[in-house]
């Protein structure tokens, strides 16, 4: 007899409820209220939606999210800042790191999981394959996005069939630096993602992409899909998630880590972006792309030694929480590449941190860039 799993089909549902629901079940499943879980559903409105680990304010184009009532939602997971609407359909799986079914790592956790929308996607007849680390494509062009990350010992993967997308409000949610900035960003997003209406030339139905997502998984998982509802527990949960997501600590709280050092950072001069606090005294800060995301760096230096660094990007780190235990790890060290590189390293050997494609020397590389200047 196959293994049963739940099925919620919420549908349309409110945008910060999409981001909420799935750490809400991850918190029932945690406590052993329910079964391991999959999730269908899509925003009713557009939200732009941003990576656990990212600085909004360096993201996001506020002012426009302001004018256009487009909301802006952290979500619980690593990867980066992009807009939602209803042109996608959203699978998120929630399941214990206990069942045999489920990989133990984050990397094998994509590659098995997106079997299903990977078989799903060949189904209505295009041509997929599966990009590491976490992405599917087309012809070199990306066809989904997807997360993951845990709660406690749940894990938790989250992605989208992108069966239409809106690339002008993409590029417009975005911070850059300038207008000719943008239209460039919006050209290279063109060629670098497509969707399920350009490839087939028709838009199919929500409900027969669900109907085939449901097969596929069941036959990846070897489960069986039972549908029900979201339970009372849960329901409260949710209740509670939305006091946090709505909260400035909540949507800032990666700057908020380091405010006095983003203050001094604002007086940095483009290229550059080194400051002279006083006699060896300096903030400097840095952008390295690592296979597994876009990491930055911003760090006071005394004396050559380490005195002040915030961490953030759009890659995953997980558990996600340690990444500010290893910016206070950091603390002190002399900027040393040895010094610093072992100290990333023992500090992902002893937290277990997985970071797929992101790895303890592309931190050290990311910090030795910021001071490259100096």
């Amino acid at each position: 007899m196959k293994e049963q799993w739940r099925l919620l089909e919420l549908g349309g549902i409110d945008p910060l409820e999409t981001q909420m629901v799935y750490e809400a079940v991850a918190i029932a499943r945690a406590k052993g209220l329910v079964l391991d879980t999959i999730i269908f559903c899509w925003p009713k409105e557009p939200l732009v939606c941003i990576g656990f680990h990212q600085e909004v304010e360096k993201e996001i184009d506020f002012e426009y999210c302001k004018k256009t009532n487009i909301p802006i939602v952290r979500r619980i997971l690593g990867g980066g800042a992009v807009y939602l609407d209803a042109g996608q359909l959203f699978y998120q799986i929630i399941a214990s790191e206990d069942n045999p079914k489920v990989p133990k790592t984050i990397d094998k956790l994509f590659e098995k999981m997106l079997e299903a929308p990977i078989q799903t996607y060949r189904e209505i007849g295009i041509p997929v394959k599966y990009k590491p680390i976490n992405d599917i494509e087309v012809n070199g062009k990306k066809i989904s996005g997807n997360g993951a990350g845990k709660v406690e010992k749940i894990n938790i993967l989250t992605g989208n069939l992108i069966i239409d997308f809106n690339f002008d409000e993409m590029v417009k949610i975005l911070r850059v630096p300038s207008e000719k900035f943008r239209d460039k960003l919006a050209s290279t997003l063109k060629e670098r993602l497509t969707t399920i209406t350009y490839q087939l030339g028709t838009v199919p139905a929500k409900d027969h992409l669900i109907s085939l997502l449901k097969k596929s998984f069941e036959n990846v998982l070897e489960i069986k899909l039972q549908e029900e509802q979201l339970s009372h527990e849960e329901e409260s949960i949710l209740k509670e998630l939305r006091i946090k997501y709505l909260s400035e600590d909540w949507i800032f709280q990666t700057s908020l880590r380091h405010p006095e050092l983003l203050v001094k950072l604002q007086r940095a001069s483009e290229p550059e972006r080194v400051v002279k606090i006083a006699g060896g005294i300096y903030v400097c800060e840095s952008i390295f792309k690592s296979e597994g995301g876009l990491i930055r760096v911003t760090m006071e230096v005394e004396n050559k030694k380490i005195k002040d660094i915030l961490i953030s990007g759009d890659f995953e780190f997980i558990p996600k929480e340690k990444l500010a235990e290893l910016e206070k790890d950091l603390l002190g060290l002399e900027i040393d590449e040895t010094q610093i590189n072992n100290a990333i390293v023992d500090f992902y050997k002893i937290n277990e941190i997985q970071a797929p494609g992101t790895l303890p020397q592309d931190f050290t590389k990311s910090i030795l860039l910021a001071i490259q200047n100096l």
